[in-house]
């Protein structure tokens, strides 16, 4: 059992500004450690100069680098300063949560969500793509890789290995599922306003291209004749692929076009009202080092298709019906099975509901101040 004694700096630049899933990912960790009973003393960290403007959705002992991140990414990938230990106080260990693992004197545990970075650099942004050497210089070093999900850690022992899970330096800790909205949320005007009435197949995430949305829209358009009102929303921010998304939703005849919805970004009452409302969830990403909708959708009693790809079958298991991210007949087959019957609806829901509760934040703080205490030893 660890005991809590070597203080962990952690970094909590992710909380900054708009949450991401991994932003969501950091405030869920703190939380949890704060609950163990041994809980390890946190020295909360920011690398980015606008941190100071966001005090108040930071930790309030919150010790701020006063260099820009930017900055910060491109000196760590060729070289191993500036070290930022002085900024660190008292701690023992350095936790980097988001990719991005500082050089220290002190032990380095860096999180690794996924590797789509280097296996679809093509789909990631150049700041994404900047990761890949620092990364690299990290492991150099000594760095531990902590990520989420088997099917990960095999892709970083190949990529940033070998002999990385032999020594001990990939430790896996899955996620828990996201703290949702009351269920009594309801969704928001402008957003009722923008989706309508009717059932739908709900898509939550970033229109970016390794989530598969323009093959959803046409398997969309493939069903949606055999069911009279179905609609098809886009809960999530703009990216990267929002004009192939706008292509493919022109692209459908004009009656189908009027019924996709494409919300931007939700709030998390919002979120919760979508979830609760929807009737199922799609989820055909080409690529995910996990998968937080899958799981949200399994808690709110939604059925989910999702694509057989990534760490997505390793974290739905049994309780989604999966597809081939690259057939979109198979996918359109699969909505039309759940919306068609109910019995095969609630079998899906029923083992989503079993599925869901492996999945406990509780585990995930316990797994990594096991993994602390070992690293600090």
């Amino acid at each position: 059992m660890p005991t809590g004694a070597h203080p962990v700096a952690i970094d909590v630049t992710p909380l900054v500004g708009v949450r991401t899933g991994i932003g969501v990912t950091v405030a869920e960790i703190i939380a949890a450690l704060g609950a163990l009973d041994a809980a390890p003393p946190l020295v909360p960290y920011a690398l980015s100069i606008r941190a100071r403007s966001h005090r108040s959705s930071l930790p309030a002992a919150t010790r701020f680098v006063p260099l820009p991140a930017r900055l910060l990414l491109a000196s760590w990938t060729r070289a191993d300063h500036p070290r930022i230990d002085r900024f660190l106080g008292a701690a023992e260990l350095v936790h980097a949560t988001n990719y991005l693992a500082p050089p220290s004197r002190h032990p380095t545990l860096v999180s690794v969500y996924d590797c789509s970075f280097v296996r679809y650099p093509d789909l990631c942004t150049p700041e994404v793509r900047a990761f890949e050497p620092a990364l690299r210089r990290a492991v150099s070093r000594g760095a531990t890789i902590h990520t989420t999900s088997a099917f990960v850690a095999s892709e970083i022992e190949d990529i940033f290995g070998p002999g990385l899970d032999a020594a001990g330096r990939i430790e896996v800790v899955p996620l828990g599922v996201p703290a949702l909205g009351p269920s009594s949320a309801e969704i928001p005007d402008e957003v009722a306003g923008t989706i309508g009435e009717g059932p739908y197949v709900l898509a939550i995430g970033t229109l970016e291209p390794r989530k598969n949305l323009p093959l959803l829209v046409r398997a969309f358009g493939s069903t949606a004749g055999s069911h009279p009102g179905l609609r098809l929303v886009l809960a999530g921010p703009d990216g990267p692929a929002r004009p192939d998304v706008d292509s493919a939703v022109m692209a459908l005849p004009p009656a189908l076009r009027s019924r996709v919805a494409i919300t931007g970004p939700v709030g998390d009452a919002a979120r919760r009202a979508l979830l609760d409302n929807a009737t199922v969830l799609a989820y055909p990403s080409v690529y995910e080092g996990f998968g937080f909708p899958v799981l949200e959708a399994m808690a709110c009693d939604v059925p989910v298709v999702a694509a057989r790809s990534g760490a997505v079958p390793e974290v739905a298991g049994d309780g989604a019906l999966l597809v081939d991210p690259a057939d979109e007949a198979a996918l359109a087959a699969a909505l039309d099975s759940l919306l068609s019957s109910e019995d095969l609806r609630r079998s899906y829901v029923d083992r989503g509901r079993e599925r869901v509760h492996l999945f406990e934040w509780s585990a995930t703080a316990a797994g990594l101040a096991a993994v602390y205490e070992r690293m600090s030893g």
